[in-house]
């Protein structure tokens, strides 16, 4: 009898131990697939169905990042075109990349400045994805217009996402918004910063939704350097900064000319417009 029950609890610790690898493998196939699904990319074309460079999929707003590229902002992919390769571009407020992509598959020296601790790590996997790291260098930082630890608070937590406000928590609007999540992050002024990251800088992208005027005014010296061609940046006629930030611009010898969607402005010692986005 005391044999008959042993048999039986070893032929049911070998019947639990087989079933434990059935189930260890399938739960390494399944992690096998998800991590699969992790490395696809989506690619992005230009007008001639010719492939300019890949991103990574992370969801929806990095797919739609990608099939928008050549329509959303084509001023911003024509002014990158006006770029000589030889020159620097600093783009603030990268996101996850796609006009750094662009401007480094021309063989254009670029600093990326970004904040949002996803879209950080995405574009530096995107960078690394297309072997563009040479020339291509990112930077966690939110500029401002004084030094110091705060929060980005960010409306929503996601891969590709945007509308975050470092050390305050207004919109684009100037509106109070609701924050999902609040990232610890270093801030500084883009003055004291430049000769460290891009000592060399030719035209400079600001996309921050909200905080240009803040990234303006800690950005004095840079937007007198010499060697500045032309300046990029998105700006709302309605917000109560707006004349401050057009103020800055002029002050910097930036000369604007007006258009009926667009403003344009240049250095004096340039013929490249800088696109002011209304």
């Amino acid at each position: 009898m005391a044999k008959s029950n042993r048999t039986s609890w070893e032929w049911l610790l070998n019947l639990n131990k087989v079933i434990h690898k059935i189930i260890f493998k399938f739960k390494r196939k399944f992690a096998q697939f998800s991590d699969k699904r992790l490395l696809k990319t989506q690619p992005v074309f230009n007008k001639e169905k010719t492939l300019l460079f890949e991103i990574y999929d992370y969801g929806e707003i990095c797919r739609y990042r990608a099939s928008s590229f050549l329509y959303k902002e084509p001023e911003t992919i024509k002014w990158i075109d006006s770029f000589n390769s030889s020159e620097y571009f600093l783009d603030i407020g990268a996101n996850i990349g796609i006009y750094s992509l662009y401007a480094a598959k021309k063989g254009i020296s670029t600093t990326c400045i970004e904040p949002d601790a996803l879209n950080f790590a995405l574009l530096n996997m995107n960078i690394l994805k297309n072997n563009i790291g040479e020339i291509v260098k990112a930077y966690l930082i939110a500029l401002h217009n004084k030094k110091g630890f705060s929060e980005l608070n960010l409306q929503r937590m996601q891969w590709g996402g945007a509308l975050s406000s470092f050390d305050n928590q207004k919109d684009q609007f100037e509106q109070s918004f609701k924050t999902q999540h609040s990232q610890g992050c270093y801030g500084d002024k883009l003055d004291n910063c430049i000769v460290s990251i891009s000592p060399k800088v030719n035209h400079i992208k600001i996309d921050v939704d909200g905080n240009e005027n803040l990234i303006l005014k800690g950005s004095i010296k840079t937007l007198r350097m010499e060697s500045l061609r032309s300046l990029l940046i998105e700006l709302d006629e309605k917000r109560s900064d707006y004349k401050s930030s057009i103020s800055i611009i002029e002050k910097v010898v930036l000369n604007l000319f007006k258009k009926p969607v667009l403003q344009y402005l240049t250095t004096q010692n340039s013929q490249q417009p800088t696109i002011i986005y209304l």
